[in-house]
């Protein structure tokens, strides 16, 4: 009996042992997940006062360079509608006047950034420097590029060409819709439209036709119509069509003698806009003219002559 009791006294002051010490260690567990909020809390605290602290002190200069550069490209769209109304005026060449209008443009906005820069904390010197050592370093490896722009100033300024001429370039004809500093634009005949890298047009063979584009009209008639009669048909027509340039100065008359037809023609020039309508107005109106006063246009057609041997 007296084991059972002294095992009951060691089993009873163990339970307390562990009792306790577990007690302690979740009284400990407590205060530290306590102590972990409250560190979390002072944590965001703290960063709640940073982010304060910057919108106080960078606010209001985030604000003026946000200002300054709308109020920049307020002010560089009003001065340059004014310098382009006064280039207009001046009679300033359209391509030349759209170079001089964009270059001021570029000009108001880039003071209106580095102005913005300023406000926003940045330091500009040291950007500047920055920005050209990697230009001249982008300068070698964008070389293909730089030089369309070079070429493009060249065009602008030397004039071959002006906006609303046909020309003829490295292979392509059109009329000159505008001139960029990398390309130059052209529209087909057909209402296409080419980019050309002004690179590929300084040093090329440039043929300018000036604003009209040339239509050859061709018609063959018999060798026994009235030829002079005939020539006279197709001259009233072209004179009478008023989308043809110089249509009072155009000449039709022969421009060969073919198998079966004396073949003539007309030289006559007009908008590119107007070419297709113009070539099948005018052909329309030379057929049912000739038809009209009797003067034949012959098919194809051969003499045999058949000899018998004797």
């Amino acid at each position: 009996m007296r084991s059972r009791s002294i095992l009951r006294c060691v089993f009873s002051a163990a339970w307390m042992s562990w009792a306790g010490d577990a007690f302690a260690q979740a009284a400990a567990e407590a205060k530290s997940v306590e102590e972990v909020a409250a560190e979390q809390i002072d944590t965001a605290k703290n960063l709640v006062g940073l982010i304060m602290e910057f919108v106080v002190k960078y606010s209001f200069q985030v604000l003026g360079g946000l200002i300054v550069l709308v109020a920049g490209w307020m002010v560089s769209r009003y001065i340059a509608n004014l310098f382009g109304k006064f280039l207009e005026k001046k009679n300033i060449d359209i391509t030349i006047a759209k170079f001089l209008v964009s270059g001021v443009q570029f000009l108001i906005l880039s003071f209106a950034v580095i102005v913005a820069l300023g406000n926003f904390g940045i330091q500009i010197a040291p950007l500047i420097a920055g920005v050209s050592v990697a230009g001249f370093g982008l300068s070698f490896a964008m070389q293909g590029p730089l030089s369309n722009y070079a070429a493009g100033a060249t065009l602008i300024f030397t004039k071959p060409f002006k906006v609303g001429e046909i020309i003829e370039v490295a292979g392509v004809v059109g009329e000159v819709t505008d001139i960029k500093l990398p390309r130059t634009e052209l529209k087909t005949v057909d209402g296409q439209m080419i980019v050309v890298p002004n690179k590929h047009i300084i040093g090329e063979v440039i043929h300018n036709y000036s604003t009209a584009k040339l239509l050859e009209l061709k018609v063959g008639v018999s060798y026994k119509a009235d030829i002079q009669k005939a020539i006279d048909l197709i001259g009233g027509i072209i004179r009478a069509d008023a989308r043809i340039v110089n249509s009072s100065k155009a000449r039709a008359g022969i421009s060969e003698f073919g198998d079966s037809s004396v073949n003539l023609s007309a030289r006559v020039w007009c908008k590119q806009d107007d070419y297709w309508d113009v070539l099948f107005d005018t052909n329309k109106g030379i057929f049912d003219a000739l038809q009209k006063n009797g003067v034949e246009i012959p098919f194809p057609q051969r003499d045999v002559h058949i000899y018998k041997e004797t």
